[in-house]
């Protein structure tokens, strides 16, 4: 399923968030995309399980087109890089695997 949760949905549901922190490192990894929900600002939230076992959020922008998740289906491989920019560590590249 290719669902994006819209933030009244993803308000109102059931979903655990507490369990997904925010990737701080430098670098690429792999992972399984879990679901996505809109956010404030245009921004889109990735919830991902690396392949670490960590679960991460990303929050992804309308101006680098979402890095593609918005066309992801949900349950897909990806390979997600993050890069340090001036106000923090952030994904700037995304891309499905397998």
């Amino acid at each position: 399923m290719n669902d994006v949760m819209t933030r009244q949905e993803f308000a109102a549901s059931d979903y655990v968030r507490n369990d997904y922190e925010y990737n701080t490192e430098v670098g690429t990894f792999e992972a399984k995309l879990v679901m996505k929900a809109e956010a404030h600002g245009r921004k889109l939230r990735v919830f991902l399980e690396f392949d670490d076992g960590r679960k991460i959020i990303a929050p992804v922008y309308w101006f680098n087109g979402y890095l593609g998740f918005r066309e992801i289906p949900n349950g897909s491989r990806v390979r997600i890089t993050y890069m340090e920019r001036a106000s923090g560590v952030f994904p700037g590249k995304a891309e499905v695997i397998e």
